[in-house]
């Protein structure tokens, strides 16, 4: 029998096109069966939930954890595992005594305000109608009164309505997280496994992917993750600190000058600040409808005077002092990753939307100016720059 002659040329394009339909094969039967496919990941994510809440608090609380562990490396002679022991136990004290204190006095008058919001609605209804009514007195063309009133009161309609859907979602959030004590339970106990052998966990993923991997794609892959981590990192926990002191400073503002729903309108301008340019909007018009009708027109005016000095006040020295410049992105495209994400995945998308961009930039800078080192190009933009099209 003649032996088979192997011709490495045609052996290559065969091996390409088997890859090729393969692919194409395995892509058409992931498409007929997608809603299989899903439900198998919808259910292993749920199986994984602990894992999930366990990353998500160990990656919150990883900066505390290194600001607790730095002095007690330089001031005492603790073995390494003891600092990190300690510093995990301050840790979590801070996040227990936090949560306690939120819930022993903030959710009790949160409680309040949201029980007395929703169950007089009748009567805030037909304050809005009278609010609404003294409006419209101000404006003498019949015609015109008609529209302006129909327009306000679709608009009191829509605020109304954000914020019944806030309070809904947030007691179905809390009534999950209640339902789910045992996977929160089991969530915070794989956090402190995560938190204590955090260098032993990056070591083993380094060493997964340079056994399979070349060293640069490796350490390419290594310095994303770096710089995915920092952005992250900085901007998700600054952001917290930075909403959380504007939320408690809103309490105080709203206390000293005797508003109504306290609690409730600053947990919303806390939660809301966390957006990055539109947050404190989205934040201030329901809260300026909550003061107005339960308070008037002068302490709603009042609030909003305050609302916006607040905001300023954030914008210009607290979140830059927090934050400073933890994205690199611009005011343009800040609001292009708050609409794309937020209009994908919600509050969420908004929240992650802004340093998500920020990676998916530094991986294409990267890619770009590494293209452009082999053609022996230069780096700076502003030399692509000519007299037709100058860079502003």
């Amino acid at each position: 029998m003649k032996k088979i002659e192997w011709n490495n040329k045609y052996t290559t394009i065969a091996v390409y096109v088997f890859l090729v339909v393969a692919a194409c094969v395995l892509f058409g039967a992931a498409v007929q069966n997608f809603q299989m496919i899903w439900g198998f990941f919808c259910k292993i994510v749920k199986y994984l939930l602990p894992f999930i809440y366990g990353f998500v608090l160990a990656y919150i609380l990883s900066p505390l954890v290194r600001r607790l562990e730095k002095p007690l490396k330089e001031k005492t002679s603790l073995s390494p595992r003891a600092r990190r022991s300690f510093a995990m136990a301050g840790s979590y004290l801070l996040v227990i005594i936090a949560i306690s204190t939120f819930g022993m006095v903030v959710l009790p008058v949160l409680v309040e305000s949201a029980g007395q919001l929703i169950g007089n609605v009748s009567f805030y209804t037909g304050r809005i109608n009278e609010l609404i009514n003294q409006l419209i007195a101000y404006i003498p063309d019949e015609a015109i009164s008609k529209e302006v009133q129909a327009a306000i009161t679709q608009l009191f309609g829509l605020i109304y309505d954000f914020v019944a859907s806030f309070l809904t979602q947030a007691v179905s959030v809390a009534t999950r997280v209640a339902s789910s004590v045992i996977e929160v339970v089991m969530g915070i106990i794989i956090s402190v496994y995560m938190l204590s052998d955090k260098e032993k966990l990056i070591a083993q993923m380094k060493k997964i992917l340079s056994a399979f991997l070349p060293t640069r794609a490796m350490e390419e892959i290594l310095r994303v993750a770096h710089d995915s981590n920092q952005k992250f990192s900085g901007f998700i926990t600054g952001k917290i600190i930075d909403s959380t002191i504007i939320g408690i400073l809103c309490a105080v503002g709203m206390l000293i000058f005797q508003m109504p729903f306290v609690a409730l309108v600053s947990l919303i301008v806390g939660i809301t600040n966390v957006i990055p340019y539109f947050g404190p909007f989205i934040g201030a018009i329901p809260g300026v409808i909550l003061v107005l009708i339960g308070g008037d027109i002068t302490k709603a005016v009042l609030f909003a005077a305050f609302i916006l000095g607040l905001q300023q006040f954030d914008g210009n020295i607290l979140g830059p002092a927090i934050l400073g410049q933890s994205t690199g992105l611009s005011a343009m495209w800040v609001v292009f990753a708050i609409l794309l994400f937020g209009g994908l995945y919600g509050f969420v998308g908004m929240l992650i939307g802004v340093p998500l961009l920020a990676v998916i930039f530094g991986v294409l800078r990267s890619v770009v100016n590494g293209l452009l080192r082999k053609k022996g190009m230069s780096l700076d933009t502003r030399d692509y720059a000519s007299d037709t099209h100058l860079l502003l």
